[in-house]
């Protein structure tokens, strides 16, 4: 039974990283790959004989602990007003590095890229609680590719 190998990842072994720099306290992201595409249907066809191409987005969120305001931002784009200008298109790629951030042995076959990402709305969690205070950050994106460990 030697031949099979299970290697699973948890959000504890994930980094995320976008724009400038790696999001430290990112306590999770979450996207999904939508497409229009539409099927076409023959005369008398019972099932779909082609797809249509449709338009393709990256929707998703990141969810990181509150530090300080707009932290995400900041590491986005930068403190210093020298970063991307998010008010004239500036996009940004989120790297996901999932296992070894430092290129283990799956990192070529399990690290994604979501490219042209820009923020679309952001919002805070607070409870009366012991809980942390969260910040969600909406973005959208391009596409999601599959990326290698430098």
């Amino acid at each position: 039974m030697s031949g099979y190998n299970y290697d699973y990842f948890s959000g504890a072994n994930v980094t995320v990283h976008a724009g400038l720099g790696k999001i430290v306290e990112c306590a999770g992201i979450s996207y999904s790959v939508q497409t229009s595409q539409q099927p076409v249907y023959g005369y008398n066809s019972v099932f779909f004989d082609v797809m249509l191409p449709g338009r393709v987005i990256v929707q998703g969120s990141l969810v990181v602990n509150y530090t300080q305001v707009n932290s995400l931002e900041k590491v986005i784009y930068g403190t210093d007003g020298a970063g991307l200008n998010k008010y004239n298109g500036g996009f940004f790629n989120i790297d996901i590095k999932f296992g070894d951030p430092l290129g283990g042995r799956y990192a070529a076959k399990t690290n994604e890229t979501i490219i042209d990402c820009t923020l679309i709305s952001s919002g805070k969690t607070v409870q009366i609680s012991e809980q942390v205070i969260l910040e969600e950050y909406s973005f959208i994106g391009r596409a999601v590719v599959p990326t290698s460990s430098p």
